[in-house]
């Protein structure tokens, strides 16, 4: 099967690298994880659902204390200087321990673990520091992988390889700027899987170039987002395609809340009432992406349902109303820094500006570039309002709690809200599916109501495959890839 990678890995090591160019869509497919998300035809997208990998079971013994059970016979690829050697509940513990290095890309995601305790071969415990509604979603992001000390220990790091994993494919051969290839592993633990003999990722970095490579038949599925998308749809008879959202990946929308004038609520929520990013999505994206709160959602009834998002958005006439009760006179004179993200942005940037303009305030767009739009913008604080992507996070509380809470080590907008606080701490260590989605949805409508960000354009991306795929029923959540092994082709 030929797939497409965008970017070109730095190096191989998966604990130090958070681009998804290593840990999905290259040498990091090889590797297995301790529990990954569900994927396949009973699965409703966006899902953050787990299930065991590398795990047989697991139970809790307390709230943050949790026993975790292997597999049978799990063997590491028979490569040296592993050479197929059994896998084992100090392999889990190396691996952890290594990735929370405070130096490590991947660290955050191990935040919460305190202790990773081998209690057998086959058998671990490992403890939390506190009560974490996300803790299994740590453990099967796509970025904590499971390697093996004699790999680490071969040349200090896995910078340069050797990349020896459990997981379904061998990787063969890695060509940083061309290709990444594998062979299905005949020892994997998971019976008749996978389904297909080699698995290729060609590297073509342009949009266009990966179009034109689909269409003549060089890959086999492809992704298309945006107007491309819609054109696509549009000229194609009966194309197999799958609509997959994605609510934290998009172009996001912050007012800094201590800079006048939007210290005044009124203000914030003219502003909001000024916006319409339905009409945006179609004129800029293609009609391909939905309004969000800017987080990942556990499974679809997480999202804020339309009706309610435009209570807060879309209402010129009473964000007039807002500005003069608030005693403010036209023109309002604002900043908007824009990160330099691509046409997309640009051209919401510009929709922002006119809708704003209409309703008496008079923006000035500053364009920033990327790495300033990052250290500078979004982690740094320094704007009024800020037009950009959110930053590449993959589970609930890793949005919520650093960006939206009081204290929150990425809340740069300067709003302290207790009340949204206690919602915000409640969901982060409730266990009750249907309490934390209640909690969830209160959460986005403080958040809209007291007007400070949120994702006008969250993506929305078109997956579509040739007539020989068979049983294409993925999950990207996460950075997930397990469903690669699922896949099979006819003829």
């Amino acid at each position: 099967m030929n797939l497409a990678t965008r970017e070109v890995i730095a190096h191989q090591d998966v604990h130090q690298d958070v681009s998804p160019a290593l840990s999905t869509w290259g040498p990091g497919v090889a590797y297995s994880r301790v529990m990954r998300y569900r994927s396949g035809p009973d699965i409703e997208l966006p899902n953050l659902a787990v299930e065991c990998d590398l795990c047989e079971s697991w139970e809790m013994e307390t709230p943050t204390s949790f026993v975790f059970r292997l597999r049978e016979g799990i063997r590491w690829q028979n490569l040296e200087p592993v050479n197929g050697r059994v896998l084992t509940s100090e392999d889990i513990a190396f691996s952890y321990v290594r990735q929370s290095q405070a130096t490590f890309a991947n660290a955050p995601l191990m935040r919460n673990i305190d202790t990773v305790q081998p209690i057998s071969d086959s058998e671990f415990r490992i403890t939390l520091k506190a009560q974490d509604a996300d803790f299994f979603s740590a453990l099967a992001d796509g970025h904590s992988k499971i390697v093996a000390r004699e790999a680490v220990e071969q040349a200090g790091d896995l910078r340069n390889g050797p990349t020896v994993g459990t997981g379904p494919w061998v990787l063969e051969n890695s060509e940083p700027r061309f290709i990444h290839e594998f062979a299905r592993n005949s020892q994997y633990f998971e019976a008749d899987l996978p389904l297909i003999e080699n698995l290729r990722f060609h590297v073509l970095p342009e949009q266009a170039t990966r179009s034109a490579s689909f269409l003549v038949g060089v890959l086999d599925a492809h992704q298309i987002e945006g107007s491309e998308a819609r054109d696509y749809l549009q000229q194609t008879p009966a194309p197999t395609a799958l609509m997959v959202k994605q609510p934290g990946n998009g172009l996001e929308f912050a007012i800094n809340t201590d800079r006048p004038p939007f210290d005044d609520p009124r203000v914030r929520l003219a502003a909001f009432m000024a916006l319409d990013p339905w009409k945006a999505i179609e004129e800029h994206w293609g009609g391909f992406a939905f309004v969000s709160s800017g987080f990942p959602v556990t499974e679809p009834s997480w999202l804020m349902e339309e009706r309610e998002q435009r209570r807060f958005l879309n209402r010129p006439r009473d964000a007039k109303a807002l500005l003069q009760d608030a005693g403010f006179t036209a023109p309002i004179p604002v900043t908007i820094k824009l990160g330099d993200f691509g046409d997309e942005y640009f051209a919401t940037a510009h929709s922002i500006n006119i809708e704003l303009r209409t309703v008496g305030f008079a923006p000035e767009v500053e364009l920033v570039n990327r790495r300033t739009f990052g250290d500078d913008v979004w982690l740094g604080g320094n704007y009024q309002m800020f037009v950009g992507p959110s930053a590449p996070i993959s589970t609930p509380n890793g949005y919520l709690l650093p960006v939206l809470h009081s204290n929150g080590v990425w809340n740069t907008t300067g709003h302290a809200d207790n009340e949204l606080d206690v919602l915000l701490e409640a969901q982060a260590v409730s266990l009750d599916g249907a309490e934390r989605r209640q909690l969830i949805l209160k959460i986005q409508e403080r958040t809209l109501s007291q007007a400070y960000r949120f994702m006008p354009a969250a993506r929305t991306t078109l997956w579509t495959w040739n007539s020989k795929v068979r049983d294409f029923h993925p999950n990207f959540a996460g950075f997930e890839y397990i469903h690669w092994s699922r896949v099979w082709l006819d003829g």
